[in-house]
């Protein structure tokens, strides 16, 4: 069975899913012995990795590899890993899911900013127009074999998600 599997059947279950917010091993190892699921977090990676505000500075190769030791240490976790906006346009976006799905992750978060990209509860977000992101999300949900994909949505408001 694979990871994105496991994932669907948790999510399906009764209760809730928790998915515990990590940002580097040690975060990764104390929330694993509580829960079963992580949430890795773009905003907590990119101030633990590079000092650095969730502002488009982390680098999907980074990302990747982190996934990969978490995978490596928690091979029983569930994985939700954050690539932000697919890391700018839709080969890219591919390219990480193929990748993150190659080495365990469970599911991914692809979100509808465009650059220059800021942390989610950040000011000065500005989404890309819904067809835009629509044909991104499509692609990736075309590559990906199993893997979960949340859609996520940074408009604040009904014309946002419209345009």
């Amino acid at each position: 069975m694979t990871y994105g599997t496991k994932l669907r059947e948790r999510i399906a279950g009764p209760g809730t899913t928790p998915l515990i917010g990590v940002y580097d091993m040690y975060s990764a190892s104390i929330a694993a012995n509580h829960y079963d699921g992580m949430f890795v977090s773009g905003f907590g990676f990119a101030a633990s990795y590079y000092g650095l505000p969730d502002i488009g500075f982390i680098a999907w190769p980074d990302m990747v590899a982190f996934v990969q030791r978490l995978r490596g240490a928690f091979p029983h976790h569930h994985l939700l890993v954050d690539i932000d906006d697919g890391y700018v346009d839709p080969e890219v976006a591919c390219h990480v899911v193929e990748g993150l799905e190659r080495i365990g992750a469970s599911g991914v978060i692809l979100e509808d900013q465009k650059r220059p990209r800021r942390c989610g509860h950040a000011d000065g977000k500005q989404v890309l127009p819904l067809d835009e992101y629509l044909e991104k999300l499509d692609r990736v949900l075309a590559t990906r074999q199993d893997l979960v994909v949340v859609a996520r949505t940074d408009a604040t408001d009904e014309h946002d998600i419209l345009h």
